[in-house]
């Protein structure tokens, strides 16, 4: 539903303007943080933004600006060379559109922002109300556009003719930002602007234009900035926080490139295609065919490539989007011979598992008919194996691809955006519901039926209390007072209410008292809070993940062990969380070998493969497999006496 917004006194009577949800949502958590703000641009486009939506704040706000947005359902995008902007994104799911903010601390024009000016402050202090929203007084916002057009576009296109008429109009009565604009560029060629938008001599706009720029003076160089600010744009645009793997499986003729490519070009975040068809037919394949192994090298080279780019363009704050994925390893017929399989398992040990994998259905007539390759029946042999396929796979989402190729990119974008818009700390499921074309394969099964409500609810409260299985590594599994911090998702919260329903995040140094505490992936302030809060004979658990590349705190489970030692924990142990802490099928005491090997044993021909298993039992010779455990929980107990 739109929000309404109605002019104040002196607009049109009978003028509604109509603002997106969201962007509602944004302009309330702007106003509640008590920070100045306005819309620079846009006021009368709001219910559904064709362009960006030009925000400037106080610089006041920018400690906690990505946190308000996020909570409002914004995603930031870090764009390093663009001076003082900050781009956020939200796909609003219901009008298949993106809405992109545009948000500014200070005032600086030019395609580097090299001309800045000290104007922000001062247009915040003269800002006005406009409904829903904060508007530059009238004569700094038509000042400012004009030199948006001029400044930053250099030419005015035709649609904007008017708006920038009107803006003459309003600017030739004068105002503040009039008298410091001819001090950097000269009366002259302020009039020179003016008078042009007035006459319509649009075309002389480009030649205005030039003349400002060349003529501007104050601040710092602008050849200077502007040369940083090109360099800096070489490292290109980063989704902040996780960035989503997509990856897509089907037969040729689904449609998976049309698929990627289009995503790859409609949406508005920092993407990456990385094709990973190990099996496909190459050049020179004749040639490697009679070379002992040469074709298994080729795969392997493939693979060791698309699995480092992958892993390189996600950790550069990428969208990655895959054509094909490791997991085609596991389809009959992928290959044949000792030397295929090593090259097999060894795809499903170095290409990173995707974080949503789409496999496309479509029926094999139709396939047949859009490639003309192979045969309708082959074809449909493939889809049954995919779908059979995706039905053991984590993350698996099987699209309806049958149906028109815009229809099939927006339930795909749509999933992207589900993944990248989930909260810190939670990761896809194994298995969906049923959502719209995107649905789980688990849903094309025959399931017993079930009286409609109460067996969701069942199943609702089954799968929160499977988020809570750490509780049985310590003595107390019904808590009376159960504290939490750190990255907990909402889920997760939930399931901690189950237990506990006055169950309390820890947020400062003092005023809770815990006899248990649940750290998911916890920085150091967040175990000397479980310390302060913990009573004494109290157990901590502490969820983490093995991180080599970060910057501070345990980067091992062994790490996190060792820390809570050192604090003076007692009974500290370490549990691998076999496979994941998101599907944990087995909390595996590290310290014990036969129980390692044991899962090891189970799990090899699903998920690791015989290299990861051999990596494994080495790990475990070497007596460093506490170094290895990629996902874990650790346990300890604060002694009675005196705090950790």
């Amino acid at each position: 539903m739109d929000v309404l917004n109605n002019l104040p006194a002196g607009g049109a009577a009978t003028e509604i303007l109509r603002v997106h949800p969201r962007l509602a949502a944004v302009f309330d958590a702007l106003d509640a943080s008590s920070w100045p703000w306005l819309l620079l641009r846009g006021g009368d486009d709001l219910a559904l933004p064709a362009g960006d939506v030009d925000i400037l704040v106080d610089k006041g706000v920018l400690p906690v600006l990505d946190g308000l947005l996020a909570a409002a359902g914004f995603c930031r995008v870090r764009a390093p060379g663009h001076g003082s902007h900050r781009f956020y994104f939200h796909y609003a799911v219901d009008d298949g559109a993106w809405i992109k903010l545009d948000v500014v601390s200070d005032l600086a024009f030019g395609p580097y922002q090299q001309w800045r000016t000290p104007w922000a402050a001062r247009c915040l202090r003269r800002r006005v109300r406009r409904g829903t929203h904060w508007m530059p007084d009238p004569a700094d916002q038509a000042w400012l556009l004009l030199l948006h057009l001029f400044m930053d576009k250099g030419s005015i296109s035709p649609e904007r003719h008017p708006l920038a008429r009107a803006a003459a109009r309003t600017a030739a009565d004068g105002g503040r930002i009039a008298e410091s604009v001819r001090r950097r560029v000269g009366a002259g060629l302020v009039a020179e602007m003016v008078e042009s938008v007035l006459d319509g001599r649009f075309d002389d706009v480009p030649g205005t234009a030039a003349r400002m720029r060349a003529a501007w003076r104050g601040g710092l160089s602008p050849r200077l900035i502007a040369g940083a600010n090109r360099v800096l744009r070489h490292a290109g645009a980063q989704v902040r926080g996780h960035t989503p793997l997509l990856g897509v499986m089907a037969p040729d003729g689904a449609g998976k490139t049309t698929l990627l490519n289009g995503l790859h070009a409609d949406v508005p975040l920092p993407t990456k295609y990385v094709y990973m068809g190990l099996w496909g037919a190459g050049p020179w394949d004749k040639v490697l065919g009679r070379i002992p192994g040469g074709r298994t090298g080729k795969k392997i080279y493939r693979l060791v490539r698309g699995g480092v780019l992958a892993r390189f363009y996600r950790r550069m704050g990428k969208v990655v989007l895959m054509d094909r994925v490791a997991y085609d390893a596991l389809l009959g017929g992928s290959g044949g011979g000792p030397l295929a399989g090593m090259s097999n398992a060894l795809a499903l040990a170095v290409i990173p598992a995707p974080d949503v994998l789409l496999v496309l259905d479509v029926p094999g007539p139709v396939m047949f008919e859009r490639k003309g390759e192979h045969s309708p029946e082959l074809l449909e042999s493939w889809r049954q194996d995919y779908l059979k396929l995706a039905g053991r796979l984590p993350g698996g989402r099987v699209v309806d691809a049958a149906q028109p190729a815009a229809a099939v990119q927006r339930v795909a974008t749509g999933i992207v955006w589900e993944t990248l818009s989930r909260p810190a700390g939670t990761r896809p499921a194994t298995r969906r519901r049923n959502a719209g074309n995107g649905r789980s394969p688990a849903a094309q099964e025959s399931v017993a039926p079930a009286a409609p409500g109460a067996g969701a609810a069942e199943a609702l409260a089954l799968h929160l209390w499977r988020l809570l299985d750490w509780r049985f590594l310590i003595p107390v599994l019904q808590p009376r007072n159960l504290g939490f911090a750190g990255q907990v998702s909402q889920e997760t919260e939930a399931a901690l209410r189950l237990l506990d329903p006055e169950a309390v995040r820890l947020a400062g140094p003092a005023g809770a008292s815990c006899d248990v505490v649940l750290l998911a992936s916890p920085g150091r302030g967040h175990v000397e809070a479980a310390g302060l809060a913990l009573e004494p004979g109290g157990w901590i658990c502490v969820e983490a993940s093995r991180s080599l590349l970060q910057r501070s705190g345990p980067r091992t489970l062994r790490g996190w062990k060792r820390t809570l030692e050192r604090r003076g924990y007692q009974d500290v142990t370490l549990y691998w969380n076999a496979p994941n802490r998101d599907r944990t099928a087995r909390l595996v005491p590290v310290r014990s070998g036969v129980a390692i090997r044991d899962t090891l044993a189970l799990r090899k021909d699903v998920r690791f493969g015989p290299l990861k298993a051999a990596a494994a039992h080495l790990a475990l010779a070497l007596h460093v497999f506490d170094l290895m455990v990629p996902e874990g929980t650790v346990t300890g107990r604060r002694p009675e006496g005196g705090r950790p």
